[in-house]
């Protein structure tokens, strides 16, 4: 039962530092997609992910909890699924390999992240029913295992649909 709980407690903290490998992963390639699509799509909305992505950080290099991360990460996808859209609308910029690789990669990206997300939520609740309930209650509160965060916030794929088995939260 120890190895159990630890097994899952090392396995949910391994899916979490995947879910920040896809987060360091998009914000590595938000600046080329800002800088692709200043000038066609305007200042505003392009401030807008700069924003975003400003705050997101921020907020992770503080080390606040997890829902006040997803709160900022779920803005961050808002803003990017607003960008790519409109971006899309213009010609010039569906052919220009500054903006396509880009977006593409942050397509990709998106996806990753939200099946990381997903991962890492079902061992957090995993985590948490054994930590919670009897008999493995009393052998993880022996042991020092404690419950998990969740990371509750919808990340939005960049088509617009929401990501199922993610639970959502105000952003």
């Amino acid at each position: 039962m120890v190895r159990r709980l630890r097994r899952t407690e090392s396995t949910a903290r391994a899916a979490l530092a995947l879910v920040h490998v896809e987060l360091d992963r998009r914000y590595e390639y938000i600046p080329g997609l800002v800088l692709a699509s200043a000038e066609t799509v305007g200042r505003d909305l392009v401030s807008t992910v700069s924003g975003a992505r400003a705050l997101a950080m921020r907020v992770r290099e503080e080390n606040l909890d997890l829902c006040q991360q997803a709160g900022a990460e779920s803005a961050l996808s808002a803003a990017l699924q607003s960008l790519l859209g409109t971006a899309r609308c213009y010609p010039a910029l569906r052919h220009d390999w500054a903006f396509v690789r880009p977006a593409g990669e942050l397509e990709l990206t998106e996806e990753r992240l939200a099946g990381a997300v997903r991962v890492y939520n079902d061992l957090a609740r995993r985590l948490n029913h054994a930590v919670c309930t009897p008999p493995t209650s009393v052998v993880a509160r022996f042991v020092g295992v404690k419950p998990a965060q969740l990371f509750e916030a919808t990340i939005l794929t960049v088509s617009g649909a929401p990501e199922d088995d993610v639970a959502d939260a105000a952003a």
